[in-house]
């Protein structure tokens, strides 16, 4: 493989260089970009990108100005992936201009769009999110749905930048309905792909794990395959499925490393330095927890690592490693510096207080309260959890086991509704040395016994899938409001609806309801709102 890589590039660059020498702009530009594709499968981002600038040059001047301006956003794209967006907001400004001499409305509202979104994940939210918006607009009127699909995408991503994640996640249901609908089935996995990261974030894991698993069931680009693989196996790691949680994992990290896709390169080594922690092999996570602020140093994000930071300054503080503590409270501090986002500054907070825990744990619990205040009212579970378990240790040393004993009660009741198993044990061992026990666990299981927990059958057969959508059925929901809900399309509700009643025997959704809550799968009260 190696040495026919080596040889298709030899030739390409042969090729290239006849072109050039003859003085055939559009030919040699049409040679350097299959040039900067070779490169690209083999993830030689450096010679792809420079071969992608070299086309895009060489199309200009043969006066093939759209094809330039393609180039181009390639380049801006990539760039925005790999955390460099400063470098992406440069070639932009070239390729709108090539976009608007070739007179491409929908190369210029991509160019503008992919601009929104930039300025919003460098912390300028409100113009990137007005600029999106426009450009998305345009593109409805204009009847150009690939181009509004692709601006979808972008919006979804500046509202989640901006913290603002309820409309995040209706905006990625919204989009992979549209691209559902329009056939754009890329960009639609794409979407549910990146809504798992908002949903995680919000503590919707099961919804995450879900649709992690639909996205890795079919077809899908490497950016969406790898943000799926990695989001699922991070739940895995949080719920302590180490067996389930390690092959995700490495697959994404493998894909992203390949493809520079920055945030799942971090959010897949996090999962991974959570394996290994749990494992007790403090010296390898902490080893991997540096690297990970090695590479978030070299770029420019902002956003998804600021709950990674949060508990690598625990994890740092647990193991007393205080130089560690620092870096990431430095990292968190410039990030709410720049951007201002309520999330970065209440992870800072918790920074701050695990870098005082060791010698000042009253003015670390003053800070560690702050952080639970923060993120509880960011509606943000398993940070608050985090900052609540940390808190408590800063209580106890300040001798007010009371308070601690309540933190982690409040920690470990979160941990249990999220599944989180690593978190709940931490909270349980905590407690246990403060003399307390930890509570019994709440009455039922909520969502994840609806989802019974991987797909086990339920109830007259059903699966999993079913079973949650039929509850949702019940509910009153319509084909379409339950794919929003579940991001999965219409079509795919109707077969699941329709595979739910030949299994219960029913003619109509009424009848499968009323049948589900005789055989106690579904509580009664679920049946009044139920439609035929």
């Amino acid at each position: 493989m190696c040495s026919e890589y080596a040889e298709a590039v030899t030739l390409l660059r042969e090729l290239a260089d006849g072109h050039e020498r003859l003085g055939e702009a559009g030919a040699l530009a049409g040679a350097l970009r299959r040039l900067a594709l070779v490169h690209e499968m083999r993830g030689q981002w450096e010679a792809a990108l420079t071969a992608r600038e070299a086309a895009a040059v060489a199309f200009s001047a043969a006066g093939l100005r759209a094809e330039a301006a393609v180039d181009r956003l390639a380049v801006a794209t990539h760039l925005r992936a790999a955390g460099s967006y400063t470098a992406a907001l440069g070639t932009l400004g070239t390729a709108r201009a090539d976009a608007e001499n070739s007179g491409r409305t929908d190369l210029l509202l991509r160019a503008e769009g992919l601009r929104g979104n930039l300025l919003s994940r460098l912390g300028q939210s409100r113009e990137g999110i007005a600029a999106v918006r426009a450009a998305l607009d345009q593109a409805l009127a204009a009847s150009l749905p690939d181009t509004a699909a692709d601006l979808q995408q972008r919006l979804a991503d500046s509202l989640e930048h901006a913290g603002e994640y309820r409309a995040a996640t209706a905006v990625y249901a919204a989009a992979y309905q549209f691209c559902d609908a329009h056939g754009a089935d890329a960009v639609g996995q794409l979407c549910r792909a990146c809504a798992t990261v908002v949903l995680f974030t919000r503590g919707e894991w099961d919804r995450t794990a879900a649709v992690c698993e639909d996205v890795l069931a079919a077809p899908a680009m490497p950016h969406a395959r790898g943000a799926a693989a990695g989001m699922l196996g991070l739940v895995h790691a949080m719920r302590g499925a180490t067996r389930q949680a390690r092959p995700h994992l490495l697959e994404s990290h493998l894909i992203a490393t390949r493809i520079e896709l920055v945030p799942m390169e971090l959010f897949s080594s996090w999962g991974l330095c959570m394996l290994e922690s749990s494992a007790g092999s403090a010296a390898d996570a902490a080893d991997r927890a540096r690297r990970m602020l090695a590479r978030l140093a070299r770029t420019q994000e902002r956003h998804f690592s600021v709950q990674i930071l949060q508990w690598m300054a625990a994890f740092f503080a647990e193991q007393g490693m205080a130089a560690d503590i620092r870096a990431c409270a430095a990292a968190l501090a410039g990030m709410a510096e720049r951007t201002g986002q309520p999330e970065a500054i209440a992870a800072l907070a918790h920074a701050r207080g695990e870098t005082l825990l060791a010698d000042e744990p009253e003015a670390a619990l003053r800070e560690l309260r702050s952080a639970v205040e923060k993120f509880a009212k960011l509606e943000l579970p398993y940070a608050t959890a985090q900052a609540q378990r940390r808190a408590a240790e800063a209580a106890a040393r300040t001798g007010d086991k009371t308070a601690a004993v309540e933190l982690l009660h409040a920690a470990r009741d979160t941990a249990g509704r999220l599944g989180a198993r690593v978190l709940r044990t931490a909270c349980g061992a905590a407690l246990g040395e403060l003399g307390d026990k930890p509570r019994p666990p709440a009455a039922g299981r909520g969502a994840r016994g609806a989802r019974a927990a991987g797909g086990a059958r339920a109830a007259g057969g059903l699966t999993g899938r079913e079973l949650e959508i039929m509850l949702l059925v019940a509910r009153g929901n319509t084909s379409r409001q339950i794919g929003e809900a579940l991001f999965i399309s219409p079509r795919t509700v109707e077969m699941h609806v329709q595979g739910s009643l030949l299994k219960l025997g029913c003619r109509t959704r009424a009848q499968a309801v009323r049948r589900l809550a005789e055989l106690g799968t579904l509580p009664p009260e679920e049946t009044a709102d139920s439609r035929p």
